[in-house]
């Protein structure tokens, strides 16, 4: 060690660093991960976009695909892929599916999973701006193509104001660290249960001590307005006038029971 010089990268890391930086992208990646002393990771800022089905809206998997492509491009290791449908009623198996991602991406050693829906249109950049807080949670501002915001408190946000902390987010578009999960290793953190909507699960990642950040300056439109459990009629809530759909879940549902 050259006197009045300090060692900002020890040999262990070196070797890390030398295994895992291909390109000068990542190995800039690398040494601002030390800068700032976040963990070390196998596979830093690697990430799987879990779609939730196949069943793609207009214009929206060409949108994911040219995302994951620029996060490649700048030096994340990242995986597209598209989780099978295992609904037998529109939208009643998406907590399995949700589930069934996240074990795939902790069994292959992911440091992060991005959820998305088949309608959401994200920026290029719009993965690399969330990744750059290293928060074990975190989601964009959600706007909807028709201009509505559908009940959505998220969807009502103002933009550019910063990370904010909310307590709970819409799914469409969400990214998590692999690490959160590592509680529901099994795979039953995500429910399917009538009435286990998004606050429901926000309150469950409360419990473990996590919270909700939100990134208002960063913004993704999503083309389908955000779905409701089932009436008790089979009807889809959506399928109601938007404003009704809510009030008539809200009466029906209290803490997830039926009441009537």
């Amino acid at each position: 060690m050259v006197e009045g010089k300090v060692e900002t990268v020890s040999p262990l890391q070196s070797i890390h660093l030398h295994r895992w930086a291909e390109t000068e992208n990542q190995e800039k990646l690398w040494k601002d991960r030390i800068d700032k002393g976040l963990p070390l990771h196998l596979n830093p800022g690697s990430t799987l976009i879990a779609a939730m089905g196949p069943h793609w809206h207009p214009g929206s998997y060409e949108a994911v695909y040219e995302m994951a492509k620029y996060t490649f491009m700048a030096g994340h290791l990242v995986q597209f892929y598209e989780e099978q449908d295992r609904c037998y009623e529109p939208y009643d198996g998406l907590g399995t599916m949700r589930n069934y991602a996240y074990l795939r991406a902790l069994e292959e050693g992911y440091e992060w999973i991005l959820y998305v829906d088949n309608d959401v249109l994200p920026q290029p950049d719009t993965l690399v701006r969330l990744q750059t807080f290293h928060l074990p949670i975190i989601a964009p501002l959600i706007r909807y193509t028709d201009g509505q915001d559908h009940g959505i408190g998220l969807a009502a946000m103002k933009q550019g104001e910063g990370l904010a902390m909310v307590r709970s987010v819409v799914l469409s578009f969400l990214l998590m660290k692999t690490k959160v999960f590592q509680p529901w290793w099994q795979g039953d953190f995500w429910d399917n249960g009538r009435g286990s909507d998004e606050e429901y699960h926000a309150k469950k990642l409360a419990m473990a001590g996590h919270s909700v950040m939100v990134d208002t300056s960063t913004i993704v439109m999503c083309q389908n307005a955000p779905h409701y459990p089932f009436d008790l009629v089979k009807r889809h809530v959506q399928d109601l006038a938007p404003r009704d759909a809510i009030e008539s879940w809200r009466k029906r549902y209290v803490g997830g029971i039926a009441s009537g």
